[in-house]
C-alpha cells in the first residue's frame, strides 16, 4: 500500500515538473518569434522584422520577459533602417551640392530660376537630412536608456 501510495506521489511530482504551463509555451513562442525577429533585422528586412515584433506584441501579451527584449529589438530595426536611409541619403544629398556649387544666381545679368529652384531643393533635402540624424540619435539614446534599465 505505501508503495502504491509513493509511486502516486512520485507519479504526480514527475507529471508537475514536466509539464510546461500555459505562460511557459507563450514565453516560448515569442521567443521564437523574437529570434525571427533578430534574424530579418540581421537580413536587412526590416519591415518583415518590426511586423513580426507587433505580431508578437498582439499574440503574447503574457511574454512580459520577451516583449521587453523585443523592444530593444525594435528600436534596433528603427536605427538600422534609419541608418541605410541616411547613408542612401547622403549620397543623393552630396550630388546636389555639387551641382549647386556649379552654377550661378545670375545667367547673362538674369535671375537665374534653375539656380534658385535648386537651392530651394537643397534646402529642403538638408532639412530631411536633419531630421533623419535626430531621429538616428534618438534611437541611440532610447536603446542605451533601454539597456540601462535592464
Amino acid at each position: 500500500m505505501k508503495l502504491k501510495y509513493l509511486l502516486y506521489v512520485i507519479g504526480a511530482a514527475l507529471l508537475t515538473t514536466g509539464c510546461k504551463t500555459t505562460a511557459d509555451i507563450a514565453e516560448d513562442a515569442a521567443a521564437s518569434m523574437l529570434d525571427e525577429a533578430r534574424q530579418l533585422l540581421t537580413d536587412k528586412h526590416y519591415a518583415a522584422a518590426r511586423d513580426t515584433i507587433l505580431s508578437l506584441r498582439r499574440q503574447h501579451p503574457t511574454a512580459i520577459e520577451v516583449r521587453r527584449a523585443a523592444i530593444l529589438t525594435l528600436d534596433s530595426v528603427e536605427l538600422m533602417e534609419t541608418r541605410d536611409s541616411l547613408m542612401r541619403y547622403e549620397d543623393s544629398l552630396n550630388r546636389v551640392r555639387d551641382r549647386f556649387a556649379t552654377m550661378e544666381p545670375r545667367l547673362n545679368g538674369r535671375t537665374n530660376d534653375a539656380y534658385y529652384a535648386e537651392q530651394r531643393r537643397l534646402f529642403e533635402m538638408q532639412q530631411h537630412f536633419d531630421e533623419l540624424c535626430a531621429k538616428a540619435k534618438f534611437y541611440i539614446r532610447k536603446i542605451d536608456i533601454d539597456r540601462e534599465a535592464k
